[in-house]
């Protein structure tokens, strides 16, 4: 069903969770895995932004690519850009057709930062990504996570 899956991350242990969530997708659909990484608005020029951006693969990298390796999952692709995270992984989204984006309630988990599992907010990448998007978008709620459920 799914040929293309875009994983955004904010590379923390939160997303690594919910990379776990995605690969195994990937895996079952046989599908390309991208896995997004956005730096944020940078003022820095060109030269300084493409070094942030190469760091940043490499970061991206290092957190995934063992993992998908010794699940033998080969096909993906790392993609890292600066700018507004919405506007870049919606337009990311559209230009490489991706059948389906997945992503975290937010950037941090909220377990463990002490919030109510029965707030029901978003954070404001998710909410906007998922009214923007091209494609569906998959929110992995943290009680979908092990050790982050209650109850």
């Amino acid at each position: 069903m799914y040929k293309k899956i875009l994983f955004g991350t904010c590379l923390t242990e939160y997303c690594n969770l919910i990379f776990n969530y995605a690969l195994q997708l990937a895996k079952e659909n046989d599908a390309k895995l991208w896995i997004y990484y956005n730096l944020g608005n940078s003022n820095s020029d060109e030269k300084q932004t493409e070094q942030a951006i190469k760091e940043a693969e490499n970061k991206v990298a290092r957190m995934y690519v063992d993992q998908m390796k010794a699940r033998g999952f080969t096909n993906y692709a790392i993609n890292v850009s600066d700018g507004e995270v919405v506007r870049e992984i919606s337009t990311l989204a559209r230009n490489a057709a991706m059948d389906l984006i997945i992503m975290g309630t937010s950037t941090h988990t909220p377990l463990t930062a002490g919030e109510s599992t029965s707030n029901g907010t978003f954070g404001p990448v998710a909410a906007e990504t998922v009214l923007r998007a091209p494609c569906p978008v998959l929110i992995i709620p943290p009680s979908l996570i092990p050790g982050l459920a209650r109850g």
